[in-house]
């Protein structure tokens, strides 16, 4: 029995080194095929990464991608139709991307628009169109209730920001856990999740078809290293919490804003709930 029990305890630490050796050459490669194209500016306790488009001087634009993604998310589809009458800007969100994490309430809605106030601080002056995406939706309603001198208007796509029935998914929740998760994302997901992938991306975009070379021009593989693929977990867990908390304020937002939703979506229900939330709540003094 000791025999056994000492054999299984071999295999099993070697199979965490070959997991712990495939992971960091994952990363490895996925971060030499998808580069920083940006500067890095420091924001509370991050250091962010930071893509410009268009000339210094224009108006303004800033895009928030969601949950496991980012920069190039929105930048692809936006910054080349936009640029040439704008000032187009894009950072990846705090651990994700090539910005890092900042120790202790990165997952806040707060912290996060915080964030973003300092890469528009940062960017040039005036306000800022801000085009943000699924969770980042809910970061940049913040940004526009916390520093509403930095933003002009909204322009909502997918938005998450609403209380929703129901928990995360099962790996959101286990890549959050303590310990767990650690190991979790980093012995696991740089080999188990990037082989699923292409049906996940293919269920965000149902019923319409993937776009052709989407998976690499919007840097999908940078999700799957492990500290990116936990920073996007504790930000998913979070988000009923941090919705139920921020929704309450959003009757007193001002700000001209867009939605964009389909009816069809299966990752984000409809969007009537957050319209319905920004007319018909009754002010509140803050």
């Amino acid at each position: 029995m000791i025999v056994w029990l000492a054999a299984i305890a071999v295999a099993l630490t070697l199979a965490a080194f070959a997991l712990a050796a495939h992971a960091r050459a994952y990363t490895r490669k996925v971060e030499a095929e998808f580069p920083p194209t940006g500067r890095f500016i420091d924001a509370e306790g991050a250091r962010l990464h930071v893509r410009e488009a268009g000339l210094p001087g224009s108006p303004r634009m800033l895009l928030v991608h969601g949950a496991s993604s980012n920069l190039l998310e929105l930048w692809g589809p936006l910054a080349d139709e936009f640029s040439p009458l704008h000032r187009v800007i894009a950072y990846d969100r705090p651990g994700m991307g090539h910005s890092t994490r900042m120790k202790r309430d990165a997952h806040t809605l707060k912290v996060q628009a915080l964030c973003a106030a300092r890469v528009l601080e940062q960017s040039g002056a005036g306000k800022a169109i801000v085009v943000a995406h699924s969770l980042g939706s809910a970061v940049a309603l913040r940004l526009a209730m916390d520093h509403p001198h930095l933003v002009s208007g909204l322009v909502l796509i997918a938005p998450a920001a609403c209380p929703y029935p129901g928990k995360p998914a099962w790996w959101a929740r286990l890549s959050a856990t303590p310990i767990i998760g650690d190991i979790f994302c980093g012995l696991l997901i740089p080999g188990l999740a990037p082989p699923m992938s292409p049906a996940s991306v293919a269920n965000n975009f149902w019923p319409a078809p993937t776009p052709v070379n989407y998976m690499h021009e919007a840097g999908v593989p940078l999700i799957f290293r492990p500290r990116a693929f936990r920073a996007s977990a504790l930000d998913v867990v979070a988000t009923n919490r941090e919705f139920a908390a921020q929704q309450l304020r959003y009757g007193d937002l001002l700000t001209p804003t867009i939605i964009i939703t389909a009816e069809k979506d299966r990752i984000v229900s409809p969007s009537a709930t957050l319209a319905r939330s920004q007319h018909n709540s009754p002010p509140r003094n803050s």
